[in-house]
């Protein structure tokens, strides 16, 4: 999943957890938030000898909204522009996947289950897994290509 912008609404940093996915476990980062939008939403996901692609319309903004979502992440890199709603200079380029949790993020944010609004430009996520929500994407448009 990619985006010009994402927003996280009251996120909360779970950890590093295993869960169990088609190609075996995996170790991933848990994160839970109230609320997701996505400026520019662009998915890929390998079905078969394909990979089936969701858009939404360029420009638009897609969110995942309903009861508390549950992001299980392999990675997620994107520029902090935003934190607690105030404007970051694009200084700070993050790459986070489990092996490469930040200590301020596992120990304090993390124990602490602080609950935090996070603006990332140019924002990319592996995921292995979500729970909860509902996705609604303006200008829904999807294809399959081959690799």
């Amino acid at each position: 999943m990619k985006g010009s912008r994402l927003e996280l609404r009251d996120v909360v940093f779970g950890g590093v957890v295993t869960v169990d996915t088609a190609a075996g476990p995996k170790r991933v980062l848990k994160f839970s938030a109230a609320g997701i939008t996505i400026r520019d939403l662009k998915m890929a996901v390998p079905v078969g000898p394909q990979i089936q692609h969701i858009d939404g319309a360029p420009g638009s903004t897609s969110t995942l909204r309903g009861d508390r979502i549950t992001m299980y992440v392999e990675s997620l890199t994107g520029t902090l522009s935003g934190a607690e709603g105030i404007p970051l200079p694009p200084v700070l380029r993050l790459h986070l996947t489990p092996d490469t949790v930040p200590e301020w993020l596992y120990d304090t944010v993390g124990k602490l289950g602080l609950k935090l609004r996070l603006s990332l430009d140019d924002a990319d996520i592996d995921q292995a897994g979500q729970t909860g929500g509902k996705l609604i994407i303006p200008g829904i448009h999807g294809y399959g290509t081959t690799p």
